[in-house]
């Protein structure tokens, strides 16, 4: 056997090994920064909007160290930049809000809801900020670390959608009085969120959706744009949904989903839509 034949096998070990290794460092990452900020919500539990806006920060710190980054740098040197992070923000918010609409509409006209004009008050405000702030942690935390940790091992993208999507899921899933409703919501919007990420090659849009989705699901419908009565289980984020709103929710956002993902990734060396 000559030094080629030889070489090949090694070759393919050595690529093995590293990409072994760049999985195993990005879940490392995953699971510590998820501790931290665990740790750090449990310490700041007397005020809400405080944790988020704390956790908000130390996933950022986190996960630049682990590869994260908010866009793509090719399109940090391109023309129009700020034009695109704007629209990215605004079709991921409207995504959100697309999917808390079509779930009351069916609710309303299934008889699972009644709903009333709501008072907007300064509260809603500060429901958006923590919206905004725990978006901002969870898809650096569980979309931005799987990207990244793909992108290093040479793995496809799309197995970062899913293995995101899935982390969405296990986040609540863990949480006291979760669900199959809610975690299979969590999960859909964990994956609308990753192919968002996926599309616009950066955390823009997915924040934004799931940001939307967060403060309308919420604060949104309990009082603050509309009040919304539930008559068979209730929309709301994390283990506040239940029952037949949020399995219709979980389909929405999963077709969603689907459909970003059917747009597919931009080329590289190209800015992302």
């Amino acid at each position: 056997m000559n030094a080629a034949e030889g070489g090949a096998p090694r070759s393919d070990r050595a690529r093995q090994q590293r990409r072994l290794l760049d999985l195993a460092l990005g879940a490392a990452w995953l699971i510590g920064l998820g501790a931290a900020l665990q740790i750090l919500t449990v310490l700041l539990s007397s005020s809400p909007l405080a944790a988020a806006l704390a956790g908000a920060v130390v996933a950022d710190l986190g996960a630049v160290r682990a590869g994260v980054q908010w866009t793509d740098p090719v399109e940090r040197e391109a023309s129009g930049h700020r034009a695109r992070v704007a629209r990215r923000v605004g079709v991921g918010a409207a995504l959100g809000a697309l999917a808390v609409l079509l779930t009351l509409g069916v609710s309303l006209v299934l008889g699972w809801a009644t709903v009333e004009a709501g008072e907007p008050s300064l509260g809603f405000a500060f429901a958006v900020a923590r919206a905004i702030a725990l978006a901002v942690r969870d898809e650096l935390l569980l979309s931005g670390i799987p990207f990244a940790t793909a992108a290093r091992a040479g793995l496809s993208s799309r197995h970062a959608v899913a293995f995101s999507a899935l982390a969405h899921g296990a986040a609540l899933g863990l949480a006291p009085g979760a669900t199959a409703s809610s975690f299979a919501l969590a999960a859909a919007l964990g994956a609308l969120a990753a192919a968002l990420f996926r599309r616009g090659r950066g955390a823009f849009a997915a924040i934004a959706a799931h940001a939307s989705f967060t403060a309308l699901a919420g604060a949104g419908l309990r009082g603050s744009l509309l009040d919304v009565t539930w008559a068979d289980g209730a929309l709301a984020a994390g283990t506040r949904a239940f029952g037949p709103p949020a399995w219709v929710a979980a389909a929405v956002l999963a077709l969603l989903a689907a459909l970003v993902l059917r747009a597919g990734a931009p080329r590289p060396g190209r800015p992302a839509p």
